[in-house]
């Protein structure tokens, strides 16, 4: 992998995901997310800049397999370490203080 930009090679995807399928037969095997989902996700975080940082959770509802996002702010930890925290909306709240949980995936069999 490229440490500058993340990205990874054709061969590697390949491996990994054959390596995935292999190991988890009857799981979904990919997401469809929508550009326009995931922009707002990442307009709740840009104020952080370049060290800004999203988390995915695997999740289910019902019988479909689901990737549940948010968005993370990096905190002292209280031992001189950081730590990434969840950026979550208020209980029983959508998003009324400026944080959501995303759920706009389509899992891809």
């Amino acid at each position: 992998m490229s440490q500058a930009d993340k990205k990874i090679t054709l061969p590697q995807a390949i491996a990994q995901t054959t390596a995935w399928r292999s190991s988890h037969p009857n799981a979904c095997k990919a997401f469809l997310i929508p550009i326009q989902d995931l922009q707002g996700l990442l307009a709740e975080i840009q104020g952080q800049g370049s060290g800004a940082q999203a988390r995915a959770y695997l999740a289910m509802d019902g019988n479909e397999e689901k990737l549940v996002f948010v968005g993370t702010e990096e905190v002292p930890d209280g031992k001189g370490g950081t730590y990434y925290k969840d950026l979550l909306p208020n209980d029983g709240d959508g998003d009324g203080n400026g944080n959501s949980i995303w759920d706009f995936t389509r899992p891809c069999p």
